[in-house]
């Protein structure tokens, strides 16, 4: 609508008109970045849906997290897309076909809001002509501050454009007025309405009503509401930084008829006055479609022009953070305008609405700038300081997801203050005293470039990510309604259709129960636990209604000649099912009683009750270093009386439910489901082969052993029997499971070189990720596969001091988007250096056969395979070659006499294990079996497996009556088999050998270098690859050309250092055995 015809005389030019043109002219000049094809932004889509309010921060949010988890879900990729900001829309478009998929005019954008979990996602209201309020959520290529900075300057731009146009219009056409005391008086701003963004068009476009569904205003104008008028250098605040005087409340003045209000009535707009009434100044409450709601309470405008948006929004009460794009003063709400929807794109994204799932929503967060680094780089001081209690309100119980999060801005937050202060130190007092300064803090060197890279890493990871327990456990609710229908349990059509359901939940569940499982066992907490105990419940009633179908499927279809869906339904036929939810419950909380009791099972010093050690890493680390008999009495004492002690009662209840539960399913007891899952015949074949191999093995086990007992005797005169067993506290491990850690006591030929890799690691100043990156580039160099970077910005690579955890190391294939994890606390020393390579070798295990597998497939050939694999890359890990080729060891001081120290100390670990390894198992299945007295030999029948099998006693006396040394092992309380590991150290040496073949070595294997030979990668990943698709004899023959497990490779490898013990033993006298004759 234009202004009436005034004939006055024309004014002189005045100062303000001066500020006006120029005005006009520098908004000109900053319009030009979105002229044309505008400003381009590229992008993903992550969605859209409708919804019921035009704007409303946490209604977005919760839209945002379901769209997200809708995408997972369905496994889709998101649409790749170009946002182009122009002067008077916001374009998307397919960034492949270039096809135009929608095309908003940013008057009808209500509102914007950026994901606090996520900072490359935002999202805004937009709305339709047909009273839709359609969120469109969006992840931008970096971080979507500066797309929404840029909307947000585009609003600015478009308001101050027309404003300037405006008033330069009406300094023009009107005459200058005189206020009483002689001052011109100012041109006044409209002021505040229930309306939100203005259009950003020039020219008659604004002046168009129909555009903004208005009517003629009325010709006298209703009563305004107070509004507060500022000081006049306040200006334009976006950020709430100016330093004002106090507001005051005044009436505005009256406006005449056809003021901008008439014109733009659907905009609010707030005013502010200090005491001085010479300026006013004006904020731009187009931003108001970037604020968050607020709590104060609002004026109810007049709808002036009919508009059906006039009503304010309601406020939403959970936010109660400040409002950081407008003042803290009393505000009008604006109403939300309406927007046009490019007809094809209706059709085109209803694949991509939500499902009528509706997961927990996230907690109610704080604005959507909060703790957005960026912005401070802008202005600085621009945002709140926000803390762990404003991120995510304490009113709102935490989340695991929320806990992560802030676990991992701690994370980075702290690594950037580590990285300032290395700088600062470097510039300070020059490299080398650094070094030297945080070696001593840290214990390791912070190097600035891990640092870098891995903020690097959390910054590609999308913090959301994740599996969602509560939409995948919905999603299954679901789906378990839709089972397909059965006409018979012999047809291969219909077995395959419920196949293909049972997988989809299967897969599910896995993944929650992975996430929960990884949770818990970083942090251990009574709710995580609970967070379990609820997920056994939940999948209970599916286990009890696919068990016995599966069990009818798989005795119908023996005789089927599909092996492929003989073989899956003879897995998915395995197992067992309660059917009493109770029992359940009490069995899953048992299993975090004990996993409990382990992580958190302390030892106190005797004359300090307040100074008390966990296993990890303190007391692991005594039982290696320490020399005094009588500490590590003490240690190892401590240790198994606290331990064991409170794992018995819980222990003896948890496997009396366990097995009850197996007889009820069909098994004889505990034992025969878990040799089952070996393939390796029933559990009397079974326990044949290991009972041979250890025999096989058990000649070069006793030359061992014999002189290591007596090197023991010569340091320790008069404390134990030099012809019978060892005490267990004696060998560097709390179990005396491996040896090596006292290799410097027992080594052949000190003068001899010895490949110190601790030592290597801290004169050479290795940080803890530089050892996990030195394992990476192993794998790399013979073409597997680099490490995820949700690897990198999720594992677990140190002990935290927070909270409890389990340090057990451990890899964790989460099934979910590339997201495998490791959970070490990780010491600078040759034990963890081969630990890293060992569980990073199970990651390259999961990435192989997930890459190549359906999912009932992406499993190791048997349990024993996995840590085989792992094992494998440990042994060319810490070969003498490879160890040349790391820096770590003068290839000139490989002779005669260091191959039986480098051999000797690899038997101390590999050859010393078998015997531990075959006790734990053969212990428990007498346990499951009944054949254990446990009122009179449930401890001494642990010891003398351990003597008759090993030779190792226990390091003082015990009583059956209260002690259970056998829980004291990680593995007995988690309930983990053994038998694998015992496998796998035969299996390793298998693979081990065959891959020096493909290289073309076969004499001298311990010198054997595998690294950048990219064909014998190529073959160990074909056969990594296979998973559990073939049985595991077929598995190995690929890659071995044996079907069998044979002693024989570890016999072979260890041959010299056999034939040297014999002779050395015989020199000095040793006596072989343990047992009487």
């Amino acid at each position: 609508m234009s202004e009436p015809a005034v004939t006055t005389p024309p004014a002189s030019p005045t100062p303000k008109d001066d500020e006006v043109k120029k005005a006009a002219t520098t908004a000109a000049a900053n319009t030009k970045k979105f002229e044309g094809d505008g400003l381009p932004f590229r992008a993903k889509l992550i969605g859209m849906e409708d919804l019921t309010v035009d704007r409303d921060e946490k209604i977005c949010l919760d839209s945002m997290f379901k769209l997200k988890a809708v995408v997972r879900a369905r496994g889709e990729h998101k649409q790749r897309i170009q946002l182009n900001l122009t002067m008077t829309t916001v374009k998307i478009t397919d960034e492949t076909t270039k096809a135009q998929i929608a095309c908003h005019e940013i008057e009808r954008i209500s509102f914007v809001v950026i994901d606090p979990r996520d900072t490359r996602a935002f999202g805004y209201i937009y709305n339709t002509s047909d009273d839709r309020h359609q969120f469109w959520a969006i992840k931008t290529e970096r971080a979507a501050a500066a797309t929404v900075l840029a909307l947000k300057e585009l609003f600015e731009l478009a308001f101050e454009k027309y404003t300037n146009d405006v008033k330069l219009k009406e300094s023009e056409s009107k005459p200058a007025e005189t206020t009483p005391n002689g001052a011109t008086s100012p041109v006044l701003p409209p002021q505040a309405n229930a309306g939100s963004i203005i259009s950003p068009s020039a020219g008659s476009l604004l002046d168009d009503n129909s555009i903004w569904d208005t009517t003629p205003s009325p010709t006298t104008p209703p009563t305004q509401p107070v509004v507060v008028v500022a000081a006049a250098s306040s200006g334009l605040d976006l950020w709430g930084t100016n330093d004002s005087t106090p507001a005051v409340a005044q009436n505005p003045a009256p406006k005449a008829e056809e003021s901008l209000d008439s014109v733009f009535g659907d905009l609010s707009f707030t005013t502010t006055s200090a005491p001085s009434t010479t300026t006013t100044t004006t904020t731009n409450s187009l931003l108001d479609a970037f604020s968050t709601p607020i709590t104060t309470p609002q004026t109810q405008l007049p709808n002036l022009y009919g508009n059906s948006f006039a009503t304010p929004i309601q406020t939403n009460p959970i936010n109660t953070m400040p409002n950081y794009l407008q003042p803290q003063t009393q505000q009008q709400r604006p109403i939300t305008p309406t927007s046009i929807l490019l007809q094809p794109q209706q059709s085109q994204l209803s694949s991509m609405t939500p499902s009528p799932i509706s997961p927990t929503p996230p907690p109610p967060v704080t604005s959507p700038f909060a703790g957005l680094d960026i912005l401070g780089g802008f202005n600085p001081g621009a945002t709140a300081k926000t803390t762990k209690e404003s991120f995510f309100p304490s009113a709102a119980p935490k989340t695991i997801q929320q806990m992560q999060i802030e676990k991992q801005k701690r994370t980075q937050f702290s690594q950037r203050e580590l990285k300032a202060f290395v700088v600062f130190l470097h510039e300070e007092y020059g490299v080398e005293f650094t070094e030297e300064i945080l070696w001593k803090v840290y214990g390791e060197k912070p190097n600035i470039d891990d640092l870098d890279t891995l903020e690097k890493f959390r910054d590609q990871v999308d913090p959301n990510d994740h599996v969602d327990i509560n939409l995948w456990n919905q999603l299954n609710s679901d789906e378990i309604k839709k089972m397909p229908q059965i006409k018979s349990y012999a047809d291969e059509a219909t077995a395959a259709r419920w196949l293909e359901w049972h997988t989809r939940i299967s897969q599910r569940y896995s993944q929650v129960s992975s996430l929960l499982e990884w949770n818990y066992e970083t942090n251990i907490t009574s709710e995580n636990a609970k967070l379990m105990s609820n997920q056994n419940l939940l999948v209970s009633p599916f286990a009890r209604l696919t068990l016995p179908i599966a069990k009818k499927f798989n005795a119908q279809l023996k005789n089927s000649t599909n092996e492929d869906l003989k073989r899956v339904m003879n897995r998915c036929a395995r197992g067992t099912i309660s059917y009493d939810d109770n029992e359940v419950e009490v069995a899953s909380k048992l299993s975090s009683q004990l996993e409990s009791i382990f992580g958190t099972t302390t030892v106190c010093e005797l004359n300090n009750t307040k100074q008390c050690h966990t296993i990890e890493p303190y007391l692991t680390e005594l039982m290696k270093k320490e020399k005094d008999y009588d500490r590590l009495t003490w240690a190892w004492e401590g240790w198994y009386d606290a331990c064991g002690m409170k794992v018995r009662p819980v222990y003896l209840t948890y496997i009396d439910l366990l097995n009850k539960n197996c007889k009820a399913n069909g098994y004889s007891d505990l034992s025969e489901e878990w040799i089952e899952d070996y393939e390796m015949g029933n559990a009397t074949e079974f326990e044949g082969i290991l009972d041979q191999i250890l025999k096989d093995i058990a000649p070069l086990y006793e030359q061992i052993h014999a002189y290591v007992r007596g090197r023991l005797c010569a340091m320790y005169p008069n404390k134990f029997s030099c012809n019978g067993p060892i005490p267990a506290h004696l060998l560097g491990n709390m179990w005396a499971q491996s040896w090596e850690s006292r290799f410097d006591d027992f080594i052949p030929y000190p003068n001899a070189p010895v490949p110190n890799i601790t030592q290597v690691l801290r004169d050479q100043k290795f940080s803890i990720h530089q050892m996990y990156k030195t394992a990476e580039q192993f794998f790399t160099s013979i073409d597997l596969y680099p490490m995820t970077p949700k690897f990198w910005a999720r594992s677990m690579f140190k002990k935290p001091k927070d909270r409890d955890v389990v340090c057990h190391a451990s890899a964790f294939d989460l099934g979910y988007h590339d997201d495998y994890r490791t959970k070490i606390c990780t010491q600078i020393d040759d034990d963890y250096f081969y630990t890293i390579h060992h569980e990073m070798g199970h990651i390259e295990y999961y990435m192989s056969y997930d890459k190549a597998q359906p999912f009932v497939y992406r499993s190791g050939a048997n349990s024993g395979f996995h840590e085989a694999i792992g094992d494998t890359i440990g042994m060319f890990a810490i070969s003498p070659a490879n160890l040349i080729k790391l820096g770590f060891l003068d290839e000139n001081a490989v002779n005669e006499q260091f191959k039986i120290n480098y051999l000797l100390r690899l038997a101390l670990q590999k050859v010393a294990f078998l015997p531990f390894a075959y006790a734990m198992d053969k212990y428990r299945f007498a346990l499951f079996r009944n054949q254990i007295n446990r009122n009179y030999e449930l401890n001494s029948m642990w010891w003398a497996l351990r003597v008759e099998h090993g030779g190792i006693m226990a390091a003082v006396h015990r009583n059956d009556a209260v002690h259970f040394d056998a829980g004291a092992k990680y593995h007995i309380p988690s309930n983990v088999p053994y038998a694998r590991y015992f496998i796998a150290h035969i299996l390793q040496f298998q693979f081990y050998r065959a891959l020096c073949r493909i290289k073309g070595q076969t004499e001298d294997l311990y010198m054997c270098n595998i690294y950048g030979n990219k064909e014998v990668g190529r073959r160990f990943k074909e056969m990594l690859a296979m998973g559990s698709s073939k049985s595991w004899s077929d598995i190995l023959e690929q890659l071995t050309g044996e079907r069998k497990l044979e002693s024989n490779a570890v016999l072979d490898f260890f041959k010299p250092l056999y034939k040297w013990l014999k002779t050395e033993n015989a020199a000095k006298g040793y006596p072989v055995g343990w047992m009487p004759k």
